[in-house]
């Protein structure tokens, strides 16, 4: 019998403690990201506030320093919206790289018990452009869902207001609708690209598949990460009302997410996804199919 979703979790939670290099993926991309958005700023800034900044000194209302900038931005749109695409392009670029290289950590922590950080490395250049791809399909996929609002927005009138907003509800709600059922039945597709080294097409149908014939775990697993992730966004938030440690809880709260919810997040799927495929597991320092883990396991 497959592993249920409790067994799931424990097992997840002490591999990723026999494994805490799994967390080094999601940090490096933090940081390089972060980099990243600091270099594009200060380009940005150079580049189109540079010949202008002289000016802006002698600006001592705050209210016409705000109106400057917008003036001085709106001149130099065209350069905003290049940088904006190319800093997007890079980071989410970035971001699959290290997706990549932590889904097959923990894959081969799954298999075997180990992650080694080389992994990290071969994983990441396999899949990363067959990962940013599948991105972007599902990106675009998703901003499909912009049609549900559209006649709303098409009949707005203020002359009958009433009816023009509830027709931007209905339409938002549907939107909601098409939003959850799409984040649901593609959640497995990073995991079913990397783990079956997948092209981006094939692993969006993979991943749909999976859906099908897991939906009970699927959107189980969902609830329980969902509800990890609640948690913590709560306690995060009391956090961030006690002025004394508001400024360090930032950055501690910056290391739970990158060295802890992700990285045991990713196991937890990346254990699933192997037990319900067919596929090795390590449990109780055993290498097992997953047809042969029993409950008492």
């Amino acid at each position: 019998m497959a592993e249920e979703i409790g067994k799931i979790i424990t097992n997840g939670i002490e591999t990723y403690t026999k494994n805490l290099n799994i967390c080094i993926p999601f940090i490096l991309n933090s940081i390089i990201s972060w980099i990243v958005i600091a270099i594009f700023l200060i380009i940005g800034v150079v580049l189109i506030f540079g010949s202008e900044i002289s000016s802006l000194r002698n600006i001592r209302a705050p209210e016409a320093l705000i109106l400057s900038i917008v003036s001085i931005a709106s001149r130099h749109i065209a350069e905003i919206a290049i940088l904006v695409f190319a800093a997007v392009f890079i980071i989410l670029l970035i971001s699959s790289f290290f997706t990549a290289g932590a889904i097959g950590m923990a894959r081969q922590a799954a298999e075997t018990g180990k992650s080694e950080l080389s992994t990290m490395m071969e994983a990441g250049k396999k899949n990363v452009l067959n990962l940013f791809l599948a991105d972007i399909m599902i990106f675009l996929v998703t901003l499909a869902g912009i049609v549900f609002i559209v006649p709303g927005i098409k009949s707005l009138d203020m002359n009958n207001p009433l009816a023009s907003v509830g027709l931007l509800l209905i339409g938002g709600l549907l939107m909601l609708v098409y939003l959850l059922i799409l984040s649901v039945s593609l959640a497995a597709v990073s995991y079913a690209l990397v783990i079956e080294s997948l092209g981006p097409v094939d692993a969006i149908l993979a991943g749909i598949g999976f859906f099908k014939k897991n939906k009970f775990d699927v959107i189980l697993l969902i609830l329980v990460t969902v509800g990890v992730a609640f948690g913590f966004a709560i306690i995060d938030q009391i956090m961030n009302l006690i002025p004394v440690i508001k400024i360090i809880w930032m950055f501690i709260s910056l290391i739970i997410y990158a060295g802890i919810l992700y990285p045991l997040i990713t196991v937890w799927w990346v254990r699933l996804y192997m037990t319900r495929t067919g596929k090795q597991v390590y449990v109780n320092d055993l290498l097992a199919h997953p047809n042969d883990i029993v409950k008492s396991s």
